[in-house]
């Protein structure tokens, strides 16, 4: 990647780096890390950015809702924080386009997978912060946090539950299939079941949110098959 394509990245984002290696950190992906025995890459800041974002949405939601419970605020919470809403964001910006890959990994599909979007999307919000301090990591969140003026909670277990215990009297059970990554970058798989019939399957950062997307696919497969 060419030093114009980062002033492209910091020109759509509306923030220049002081330090362009920060940022460079943020787009390095593990796959081109190992693939040239790069020693930094963007996991760690995942992490950090995770946190930082999770801290500027709490403090947008206490805000914008003031007369909403706990609960609710930490649903709107977990639906704007989500990897399919992370990832829209990233799209918005192409963030994909700018992505270092190694060989193995650069693929048209590979730089639009949702959890690798989500993941560089939050480090970007890590790589703001570690360079220009939280104030401007925050401008740059609210950005498109301001734009989701109405935000729909979405709760397909709910639905699944209430469709399922309509046409069968009882619930659907969740099964964890798989845990992958680091304790601080895990990755979950679920799938649902009604009477032993697999119905869907979903992976996210979290068992909530692949249970949530597990159910999602349930209730396209259940409309497929009326």
């Amino acid at each position: 990647m060419s030093n114009r394509n980062f002033e492209e990245l910091q020109k759509v984002i509306e923030y220049e780096f002081n330090n362009l290696e920060v940022l460079i950190a943020a787009l390095t992906h593990k796959s081109c890390a190992a693939e040239f025995g790069l020693k930094i890459y963007n996991e760690r800041m995942e992490f950090l950015g995770d946190s930082i974002l999770s801290a500027i949405v709490a403090e947008s939601l206490y805000n914008r809702y003031s007369d909403e419970t706990e609960g609710k605020l930490s649903q709107l919470k977990s639906q704007i924080v989500s990897s399919q809403n992370l990832s829209e964001w990233a799209k918005e910006i192409k963030l994909g386009d700018f992505v270092l890959l190694g060989k193995s990994e650069d693929t048209i599909e590979s730089r639009q997978r949702e959890g690798l979007l989500c993941d560089v999307f939050e480090a970007l919000v890590c790589a703001v912060y570690l360079d220009g301090g939280f104030e401007n990591a925050k401008k740059f969140v609210l950005k498109f946090l301001d734009k989701q003026q109405d935000i729909v909670i979405t709760d397909y277990k709910s639905r699944l539950q209430e469709a399922v215990q309509s046409e069968y009297k009882i619930l659907p059970k969740y099964k964890i299939l798989r845990e992958r990554g680091p304790d601080h970058d895990k990755n979950f798989e679920v799938a649902v079941y009604v009477k032993d019939q697999l119905l869907g399957k979903g992976v996210g950062h979290s068992k909530k949110e692949a249970q949530q997307e597990a159910a999602l696919k349930a209730l396209e497969n259940i409309k497929k098959t009326v």
